[in-house]
């Protein structure tokens, strides 16, 4: 058996899967998403914006505000899957949010 056969053939083979998250792993609060594409790859950077801290009466903060050029939104995660797994994880993102809308939506009704 070739190794194109074999490996095809180990990829039809259907093995439960062990998610393990390890305590290490660092969390990361995301507001900002890039995706980029290039070719069958798909990469996505998650970004944090960080909200700057002004001190002084309001007017003051205001006018720090406005001479800003840019808010720095560093990058937490870059990611990058195949076209077929990015697909997968976007299904699996949108029957997520609609589980989580439809139960904000009944709590709302009461």
């Amino acid at each position: 058996m070739e190794q194109q056969e074999l490996q095809d053939t180990l990829t039809q083979l259907p093995k439960a899967i062990k998610w393990v998250v390890p305590d290490s792993i660092r969390t990361d609060h995301a507001t900002h998403l890039i995706v980029q594409q290039q070719g069958s790859e798909f990469t996505f950077l998650f970004f944090e914006a960080a909200a700057p801290l002004f001190m002084g009466p309001p007017e003051e903060q205001i006018a720090a505000y406005k001479a800003l050029e840019y808010i720095e939104a560093k990058c937490v995660a870059k990611v990058v899957m195949s076209a077929e797994n990015a697909t997968l994880g976007a299904n699996n993102l949108i029957e997520n949010l609609n589980r989580h809308h439809s139960m904000v939506q009944q709590a709302m009704k009461g």
